[in-house]
């Protein structure tokens, strides 16, 4: 994906990619990445959970408009449902 956000960026497409692990991120160097901590296949949280989607959307959103060098922002937002993500992570799910 970062090959791709890097070409469409150098067209004059302004991109941002969400990610869920920093490290990996990192070496793939997209221009601009925000990090969302949640488990894997919930980025934008759980089926129905429509608060944490607005969240993670406007956060997207608000992070696009105002981030105007490359590199990866956090994006405060942490799952505290359960242990899923951390169990994922250590490849316990």
């Amino acid at each position: 994906m970062g090959l791709i956000q890097r070409a469409l960026d150098e067209a004059g497409l302004s991109t941002l990619s969400i990610t869920q692990v920093v490290e990996i991120t990192a070496i793939i160097k997209p221009s601009r990445a925000l990090f969302v901590a949640h488990p894997f296949g919930l980025t934008f949280g759980n089926i129905g959970d429509t608060l944490t989607q607005r969240a993670v959307l406007s956060t997207m959103l608000k992070t696009a408009e105002r981030m105007d060098v490359a590199g990866i922002q956090d994006s405060g937002l942490v799952w505290t449902h359960d242990d899923l993500r951390d169990r994922q992570l250590r490849k316990q799910a």
